[in-house]
């Protein structure tokens, strides 16, 4: 496993993803961001957020994802599957669709479905997929992650095992593959991480998985945690840097220091606060900034969508939404900047 030295890596062109058959070239500098930070013992409402960061906008949309809609993982000889669950997710389809890829299978990184069960998905350079030599489960590509995880699951714990009867497999975006790891978490406060180290299935499975950014590997950060003064360690002043390993300080302790919020707007407002913490401003570094930032009320399954070149935040109350079978999947630019506030009402049926 090849782990990269962060305190150099600024003078590192990013390096290659090892898979056991074939290795692949990355986006020279593509991506060292995205950050995770889920609220659940706040005693009041189970708030989420995630920060979107690339050197490029994905001219992400949002989707209604309705009850019934059949996909598969992908490949050929993938699981099928049939939606029990609806749900609303962000895509970065809008980007991808160059490449051929699906334009309402694939490409969701983020969403919540009607259960409460939200996933995000966070790019990991160190990711190794497991190939047909190490194992005969079916593929799923990492474009259809977060929906296999929505479409099919209530909660972490289904979502944990479900993991374990498939496995992610990559596919090219152009001649790219991207390392990916995933967050999941529900309205009870359960949490997991899932990562494929070496070419396997790794599972980071309990409440207190809160926070995660990118590289290095899950252990890697929380072992580098425990040096600062809020986790036991000596350390007093928190990094300042846009690298992962210091937003995840970051997000971390301002994430313990949260006092308990009155309601669940609150509970909103200051978990985006840490979020703000963390975002990478326009041109603050190579790496890029953040397009996005998405807030989910898991409790009342709400879901925030705040798109940096807008003033406007805009939000879908799942409640609102007709997720039967029979429903078309659809489709909203949360982009557009006249739009804010609830936007359940100007979602409108694909059309691709």
């Amino acid at each position: 496993m090849l782990l990269l030295n962060l305190k150099n890596k600024k003078s590192i062109v990013i390096g290659f993803l090892f898979t056991l058959a074939v290795t692949v070239i990355l986006a020279p500098l593509a991506a060292k961001a995205c950050s995770r930070i889920f609220w659940n013992d706040n005693g009041v409402a189970m708030v989420a957020a995630r920060t979107l960061d690339w050197s490029h906008s994905f001219e992400d949309i949002l989707m209604v994802i309705p009850r019934g809609e059949t996909m598969n993982g992908g490949f050929e000889g993938s699981p099928e599957w049939t939606a029990k669950y609806g749900s609303v997710v962000a895509t970065v389809i809008p980007f991808i669709e160059q490449y051929s890829f699906d334009y309402v299978d694939d490409g969701a990184v983020d969403g919540i479905n009607e259960k409460g069960l939200t996933v995000h998905g966070l790019y990991l350079g160190e990711t190794v997929y497991p190939t047909d030599e190490l194992s005969d489960l079916p593929k799923v590509s990492y474009f259809r992650w977060a929906r296999y995880l929505l479409d099919n699951f209530a909660n972490v714990k289904e979502a944990v095992d479900g993991m374990k009867k498939i496995r992610i497999a990559p596919v090219k975006m152009g001649d790219k593959v991207l390392g990916a790891h995933f967050a999941v978490e529900d309205p009870t406060g359960d949490s997991a991480i899932f990562e494929f180290i070496d070419g396997n299935l790794v599972i980071h499975h309990g409440k207190k998985y809160t926070v995660m950014t990118n590289d290095p590997v899950y252990p890697v950060h929380i072992n580098n945690l425990k040096e600062y003064k809020d986790f036991g360690g000596k350390k007093e002043i928190l990094p300042g840097g846009t690298d992962a390993d210091e937003r995840f300080i970051r997000a971390a302790t301002f994430l313990r220091r949260l006092k308990k919020p009155a309601d669940a707007d609150d509970a909103l407002g200051r978990i985006l606060g840490v979020a703000r913490a963390v975002q990478v401003p326009f041109d603050a570094d190579e790496y890029g900034p953040t397009w996005y930032t998405s807030l989910t009320d898991l409790t009342n399954k709400v879901y925030y969508f705040d798109w940096a070149l807008t003033p406007n935040i805009v939000w879908v109350e799942l409640r609102n939404l007709d997720f039967s079978k029979g429903q078309p999947v659809k489709e909203l630019n949360p982009r557009i900047p006249s739009l804010v506030g609830e936007v359940s009402g100007s979602f409108e049926p694909v059309k691709h």
